[in-house]
């Protein structure tokens, strides 16, 4: 097996989850992720492993993902596409957790797209907060204070969204 496909089978599904995150639709995240393989068999001679490959990899998957979206932003399908429990669950437990999945999808992507992208790279692919600063091009400072305020904003609009749902004032 060659390095390349070793590199898709290890990284495809992480970067198609934050693809996925910072697109909000399936479709398009994976068109993405294909050409940011794509774009990583072009450029792999010039990796010189001055940084992780990992951090390289998620840089190409930035690149890609701004390009497209430089061109075309949408909303359109669920972010958040999760199993649910088990058949032998109770049916009303099925469309509170399906309920609560989308709201938190929603939440995400209500954020914006800086404090979604740090908090899906941190949070959803467990990246250090120096890799992340490599990622995005920011100070490690930089890094913390969003992913601190994204989780701030993440959980004060899930709560009212949450509220709001169930008829609760807030």
């Amino acid at each position: 097996m060659s390095k390349i496909e070793e590199l898709y089978k290890s990284y495809e599904k992480p970067i198609f989850r934050y693809l996925y995150g910072m697109t909000g639709n399936y479709h398009v995240a994976e068109e993405l992720t294909q050409e940011t393989f794509f774009q990583v068999v072009k450029s792999f001679h010039r990796f010189k492993g001055d940084s992780h490959i990992t951090t390289w990899l998620f840089k190409v998957a930035k690149f890609t993902h701004n390009n497209w979206s430089r061109k075309k932003f949408t909303k359109d399908l669920p972010l958040i596409e999760i199993p649910l429990q088990s058949e032998e669950s109770d049916p009303l437990d099925k469309i509170l957790e399906s309920e609560r999945i989308r709201l938190m999808g929603e939440t995400l992507r209500d954020l914006p797209e800086k404090q979604r992208e740090v908090l899906i790279l941190r949070d959803w692919e467990e990246l250090s907060y120096e890799e992340i600063g490599i990622i995005t091009g920011r100070s490690l400072a930089w890094v913390k204070v969003n992913i601190n305020r994204a989780r701030g904003n993440f959980k004060q609009t899930f709560v009212q969204k949450e509220g709001l749902n169930h008829g609760q004032e807030k």
